[in-house]
């Protein structure tokens, strides 16, 4: 079900940022990996260097079966982050069971799926991230929100 998320008893909204596999903390867990977050500039320019990092921390963690998925997912939520959010704007990406791709913004405002006239320009990108994804939600952060989806 795909839905989104308010704030209560979860994991911190930034969590400790390391480089590779790193133990999740609780024993006989799978090894949780964590990548970011990388600050992304406020223009299109955020787009591709978003695409670029998935692909690379795809490739490092040996996934590339979600790469192409994931680039497009990201860079739904980027857009949307450039067009209805203010900066500052990151990407985390994460793996343990599932990849997850958070992007932060400084907005509070929560993104709306809807289904777009055959001639609008806009509004088709949530929609993907909701039939291409696993999951995907909007948590509160201390400065604005974070949009993710999960792909496993």
């Amino acid at each position: 079900m795909h839905h989104a998320h308010t704030p209560g008893p979860r994991a911190p909204t930034r969590p400790h940022i390391g480089e590779g596999p790193v133990l999740a903390g609780v024993p006989h867990q799978d090894i949780h990996r964590i990548a970011g977050p990388w600050i992304l500039p406020s223009d299109p320019e955020a787009c591709r260097r978003a695409r670029t990092v998935v692909r690379a921390v795809l490739a490092d963690w040996a996934l590339d079966h979600l790469t192409h998925t994931a680039e497009l997912l990201v860079s739904e939520l980027v857009g949307n982050a450039l067009l209805h959010a203010e900066g500052p704007f990151h990407l985390t990406v994460e793996s343990r069971t599932l990849l997850r791709c958070r992007v932060e913004d400084g907005s509070r405002q929560h993104p709306c799926r809807r289904t777009a006239a055959l001639d609008d320009e806009h509004g088709r990108g949530l929609e993907l991230v909701h039939l291409m994804s696993s999951d995907w939600g909007v948590d509160h952060t201390p400065l604005g929100k974070a949009v993710w989806f999960d792909l496993g």
